[in-house]
């Protein structure tokens, strides 16, 4: 009995001799640090994603530079793209002054149209004519940009959303009572910057009004589907007009057609008298 407490001593000295010699060998292969320390593992604290490296934070040891790698898989620097810099300064602008640039956007729209009807569909033999596309343009500037700005503001007020009903109701106000206004408005302003009298205006109008809101039921029926539908209030001009301006070649066609004077009446046939 007095052996016992020896043994058990020496077990003892035993057991710590080796659990000692087991942490040399672990520490000499570099895992004694990582068995030591539970809570170090996948703790944010490692080598490999330090203080969120891989999280977009931009501060791990494997994420170069700072965040580039964070930064150019979430879209690049705008300043180094000049279309996102202009898109970024087109709607910033839009922003601050929302009418005068929606003014300018029609401008460039109705000018393209013009330019492209004159271009292509034009008589070969005639020169470019300027004054043709200075009215289109301010047409666009003076009119059709401003109308559009207060038209399609009053009727997302009315009809807020995007419901399937709602689009066809705002698709059908826009045909029926917008297309038509629109068509009188570019037609008079049109003929009153060409000089033309009211007579001429009026006759103008009587005559080709119909084929004006025809041809707008044609295109902008699907055109505005997807503009009530998906195009933000602000961005509404800048899609209209970019389609716009193929429809504006059509309209630079029809609006400078030339108005056919009414022939004369005949003359009355002279009425033989009887000789006396």
């Amino acid at each position: 009995q007095a052996k016992l407490p020896c043994v058990s001593k020496t077990t003892k000295t035993t057991k710590s001799m080796l659990v000692m010699s087991m942490n040399n060998r672990k520490s000499r292969f570099g895992f004694g640090k990582f068995f030591n320390n539970k809570n170090n593992k996948f703790n944010g604290k490692n080598n490999n994603n330090s203080n969120g490296g891989f999280n977009g934070n931009g501060n791990g040891n494997n994420n170069d530079n700072n965040g580039n790698f964070a930064a150019s898989s979430g879209g690049g620097d705008k300043s180094s793209n000049p279309l996102l810099a202009f898109w970024a300064g087109y709607n910033s602008a839009l922003e601050s002054k929302p009418i005068l640039i929606k003014a300018l956007t029609s401008l460039v729209g109705f000018a393209l149209g013009d330019a492209l009807a004159q271009k292509f569909l034009g008589a070969k033999d005639q020169p470019f004519d300027w004054a043709r596309l200075g009215r289109m343009a301010a047409f666009g500037f003076l009119l059709h940009g401003t109308t559009g700005h207060f038209f399609y503001g009053a009727l997302d007020r009315a009809i807020p959303g995007t419901e399937a009903w709602k689009v066809a109701a705002k698709v059908a106000i826009d045909q029926i009572l917008w297309a038509p206004i629109f068509t009188v408005m570019f037609f008079s302003f049109i003929g009153a910057a060409e000089g033309r009298s009211v007579k001429e205006i009026t006759e103008k109008v009587k005559r080709d009004l119909w084929t004006g809101v025809t041809a707008s039921w044609k295109v902008w029926p699907f055109v505005h589907a997807i503009n009530f539908r998906f195009i933000p209030t602000s961005q509404r001009l800048l899609y209209i007009n970019s389609i716009q301006i193929l429809y504006n070649v059509f309209l630079s066609m029809i609006a400078n057609k030339k108005v056919e004077a009414p022939a004369p009446p005949p003359a009355a046939a002279p009425v033989k008298g009887k000789k006396k």
